[in-house]
């Protein structure tokens, strides 16, 4: 009746925090990498890669803190995100030829191995909003409009010779760095730096704070709902526990369940009416990663799912929490499921019914009701 399915998986929380050593290891050998020299100096383009994986070895561990990130909010680009720059991370460590570069080398490819292992529970799609879209695109246009008009003014400005030197000029006027070593040599110069100075922090600005403001929202209001959430018992000692899809035929479980811990459901709105009274219940998609946040299920200790989609949902649950994932299925779906304890209600209707129809067709039984509608 009970069958364990993947118990040795690896879990979000290690995948993430693997990420997380890949990203600092890293920067410190970015940093190290500039301060010591190579162990077998290369020449031409393999020199030329092992110069800028000094730098660019850095700028990639930051990368892969942010998307660490988003690994832990369950976001499916933040873990493609993070396989990419974990073979860049490897490739990095390969060609700087530095003995320093060795633990870089062997956590990128456990990393890459742990995260081949957790695919499936990274499944929480990223919505942008409009603003958030045309945020980015002004951030990119900027860049562009800035790196193609430095180039093709190059002979108007000191130090802009080339491409690399147009993208440099670019992000630093763009960032209000200014070091001063390239600047405009002529009026029209001197008005596209103008220019391009008002508007690369406008549309910085604007990305940030359109990116950033959501989630900066969802965590205020986590954390005013938990300051106002009160319970029975103290340190937390009462279950929390989430049900995903919970139908009229989960509605006696969810009732039981009721009695001895705190149930949160998530199910369909032609499903609100056979549910309990006593438990909180939210109507959207069992795969909805906001609603799956609002339902509490980052801090719930154990996750009841069933319905037809449960396969997706559980996916969608394992990318937000590492608890302990129950699953009613049938059996024929149950090859599907990445659940811990997968229970299948269908050998146990049908040995309840065998045996239920063999008792009142024995003789003695059918005997007895005789007697009993007899004396009735």
């Amino acid at each position: 009746m009970l069958d364990s399915v993947h118990p040795n998986r690896f879990s979000v929380r290690v995948a993430v925090w693997l990420v997380v050593a890949v990203a600092l290891t890293s920067i410190a050998t970015g940093v190290v990498a500039i301060l010591t020299d190579p162990a077998v100096e290369a020449a031409g383009v393999l020199g030329t890669l092992q110069a800028v994986a000094e730098f660019s070895g850095t700028i990639i561990g930051f990368a892969l803190l942010i998307a660490a990130w988003g690994m832990r909010r369950g976001y499916r680009v933040a873990f493609v995100a993070a396989v990419g720059l974990v073979g860049l991370s490897l490739a990095h460590g390969i060609v700087q030829f530095r003995l320093l570069s060795v633990p870089l080398v062997v956590l990128s490819v456990g990393g890459l191995v742990v995260l081949v292992a957790t695919s499936q529970r990274f499944g929480r799609s990223s919505h942008l909003t409009a603003t958030q879209i045309g945020a980015l695109l002004a951030l990119v246009g900027v860049f562009c409009y800035g790196t193609a008009g430095a180039y093709a003014l190059r002979g108007q400005f000191d130090g802009v010779d080339g491409v690399v030197d147009a993208v440099y000029f670019t992000v630093v006027t763009a960032s209000t760095v200014g070091y001063g070593d390239v600047h405009a040599a002529t009026e029209t110069g001197r008005l596209f730096a103008i220019s391009l100075a008002i508007l690369g922090p406008a549309a910085i600005a604007a990305a940030a704070g359109s990116l950033f403001q959501p989630a900066l929202e969802a965590h205020l209001e986590r954390t005013g709902r938990r300051a106002m959430t009160t319970t029975d018992t103290e340190d937390g000692d009462t279950p929390q526990i989430v049900v995903l899809d919970g139908d009229a035929a989960l509605a006696p479980v969810i009732e039981g369940l009721a009695r001895h811990a705190s149930v949160t459901v998530v199910t369909r709105e032609d499903a609100v009416s056979s549910l309990p009274d006593d438990v909180s219940r939210f109507v959207a998609e069992v795969t909805d990663g906001d609603t799956l946040e609002r339902a509490g299920l980052e801090r719930c200790h154990a996750v009841l799912v069933a319905g037809t989609d449960a396969g997706d949902a559980i996916a969608a649950v394992q990318s937000h929490t590492d608890a302990t994932v129950v699953a009613v299925a049938s059996g024929d779906s149950l090859a599907r499921l990445g659940a811990d304890i997968v229970v299948a209600p269908d050998p146990i209707l049908i040995e309840t019914v065998i045996d239920a129809v063999l008792a009142a067709s024995s003789p003695t039984d059918q005997a007895s009701a005789s007697a009993a509608s007899q004396s009735g």
